[in-house]
């Protein structure tokens, strides 16, 4: 199977307002057949949670795919440690570059949602809010968001409790496409409820990526999310990671 991927950031218009960075990053490869891929969504709150979203999502992808020979005869326990190992080496080399800069690691604060995909089956890993979506001719695989006690409450890898809110799931069929992304765009991705794609946006916007090269399609997919019709429906930053199976 090949992936074709694509994937696009917007600001938000309230970090436009306050003068704010986009604090949403997003990162993939590809290992021979597998997908790699994680969007990250820093912390509104936390003064270099865009630093921090980059950092992570680039490095975790960069040691997976580094390690990628291990996927395709991985179990669910070998996935589980690989991830783990992953993640837990992501934050330390975050922590170190918050030493040096002589600043906390929950500056840094930022969600990870990513997926390991292959022709046959994968999994998502997930500390905090946004979604996974993997496709299927019969249906969807879902990696819900986790908040806390309150609605605007979430967990970051930067947390002291990160791997207690670690999710790894299954996804335990072939997928015709794969979804990420922040809660920036999960309004007008999911439907009401995130129990299913909001079709009506996703259908056009996947006829058009087949047709289209990555850099094209992604700039495409870049536009999408910046048009000011989506800042009636969320002001927060927005991040989407589309990637079809060929």
């Amino acid at each position: 199977m090949a992936w074709r991927i694509f994937a696009a950031s917007a600001k938000g218009s309230s970090h436009v307002a306050a003068g704010l960075p986009c604090q949403d990053a997003s990162a993939f490869a590809r290992h021979g057949e597998w997908l790699i891929a994680v969007v990250c969504d820093g912390a509104g709150s936390a003064a270099s949670s865009h630093i921090g979203s980059s950092r992570i999502s680039h490095a975790t992808v960069q040691v997976l795919t580094a390690r990628g020979e291990l996927l395709a005869s991985a179990d669910h326990a070998d996935i589980e440690k690989l991830v783990t190992d992953v993640l837990t080496e992501t934050r330390e080399a975050l922590a170190e570059h918050a030493r040096i800069a002589r600043t906390e690691l929950s500056a840094y604060a930022a969600t990870v949602v990513g997926v390991v995909m292959g022709p046959e089956h994968g999994w998502f890993f997930h500390v905090g809010d946004g979604i996974g979506v993997a496709r299927h001719d019969d249906g969807i695989t879902l990696s819900l968001p986790e908040n806390g006690e309150y609605a605007n409450e979430t967990f970051f890898l930067t947390g002291h409790d990160w791997l207690a809110h670690l999710r790894i799931s299954p996804i335990e069929k072939p997928a015709r496409s794969v979804l990420l992304m922040s809660d920036g765009a999960m309004p007008f991705v999911m439907a009401r409820g995130n129990q299913a794609l909001f079709a009506p946006f996703v259908e056009p916007v996947e006829r058009y990526l087949a047709q289209a090269d990555e850099a094209t399609g992604s700039q495409a997919l870049a536009a999408t999310l910046d048009d000011p019709r989506t800042h009636g429906i969320t002001s927060d930053d927005k991040t989407l990671l589309i990637a079809l199976g060929d």
